[in-house]
């Protein structure tokens, strides 16, 4: 299991982001997003796959 944090600059990018987890990358478990100020928005990951770190750098936002 591996816990994720990213923050994204809008909706749009935090939709694509899920996206690109659920479909390209299969990833499988608990996704939250939570509303920033300023339009940013922060994707909390509960996954039950555990990325490496070449997956990891390959997906936009900034992990946190």
């Amino acid at each position: 299991m591996q816990h994720l944090i990213f923050a994204v600059d809008s909706l749009e990018a935090a939709m694509e982001l899920k996206d690109m987890l659920w479909e390209q990358l299969e990833v499988r478990g608990e996704v939250e997003l939570i509303p920033q100020e300023h339009s940013k928005y922060r994707l909390n990951v509960i996954s039950e796959k555990t990325l490496s770190t070449q997956q990891l750098e390959k997906l936009p936002g900034k992990l946190i």
